[in-house]
């Protein structure tokens, strides 16, 4: 038996839920469950309707990082003093939304799920003592509208988000949270797993006390996302059984 299903196996009952096996799976969004085709359209419109000045998102490396620090390196970047005050930011947000959603509307922009990853939320689905959310970098509502696209929201409605805080360690414990009082018990961080694609994935799992797996569907190949020891390590979702498996949920 592996290390990680030893821990799952070890854990045994706790009066902190009705099921002490319950497990919170903890998605990430871009290149964990979805491919975004043409994102930086929105996102770059979104940025000029909102500042008056033209930025690209493609001048810097947006993977494990949240849109506010995004935001911030594409400003940095291009060597502009911007003042992101909470009133264009929430203009920013705003104007995200509208341009995000016209772009997927008229087909400027594609949002789809990675192989695999359709049939493993649903397979997730049917495990009793399942949640599974998502703990992501983009604000909630371009989340909403990714997973909307991509087919997957019915299964992934409730986590955290860059809009919820520009720090990644912060949201774990934000998305932990909502969970608890969405189920009225509480839960350890070892009932909880991150699943992304970059090492700051991981570095917000271990900052939280939370297993990690990671899968090397986006920048990062396996290899080189086996070097930083997360709990487990994928090339991609394609065997849902051993997914499943994995996580220790047959």
């Amino acid at each position: 038996m592996s290390g990680f299903a030893r821990a799952a196996a070890s854990r045994g009952t706790s009066d902190r839920c009705k099921l002490r096996q319950t497990q919170l799976i903890l998605f990430d969004i871009d290149g964990t469950l979805t491919r975004s085709h043409n994102g930086f359209i929105p996102f770059n419109e979104a940025i000029l309707k909102t500042f008056g000045i033209p930025g690209d998102i493609r001048t810097v490396v947006p993977d494990g990082n949240t849109d506010p620090l995004i935001l911030e390196e594409i400003f940095a970047t291009a060597h502009l003093d911007v003042d992101i005050t909470e009133e264009s930011w929430q203009a920013f947000t705003k104007n995200l939304q509208e341009s995000y959603s016209h772009a997927i509307r008229e087909g400027l922009t594609r949002i789809t799920p990675l192989p695999g990853v359709p049939e493993l939320i649903k397979e997730l689905a049917t495990v009793k003592g399942l949640c599974q959310g998502v703990v992501t970098g983009n604000l909630e509502v371009t989340a909403q509208l990714k997973l909307d696209a991509a087919g997957l929201r019915p299964y992934l409605n409730l986590g955290a988000y860059g809009s919820d805080s520009r720090d990644r360690f912060d949201l774990p414990r934000i998305a932990k949270e909502r969970w608890e009082k969405k189920m009225g018990c509480s839960l350890a961080p070892d009932q909880c797993v991150v699943v992304g694609d970059t090492p700051k994935d991981l570095d917000a799992a271990r900052k939280n006390h939370m297993r990690c797996i990671l899968v090397g569907t986006g920048r990062y190949p396996v290899e080189e996302l086996a070097f930083f020891k997360p709990d487990a390590c994928l090339s991609d979702f394609k065997d849902t059984e051993i997914v499943v498996t994995m996580l220790e949920l047959t």
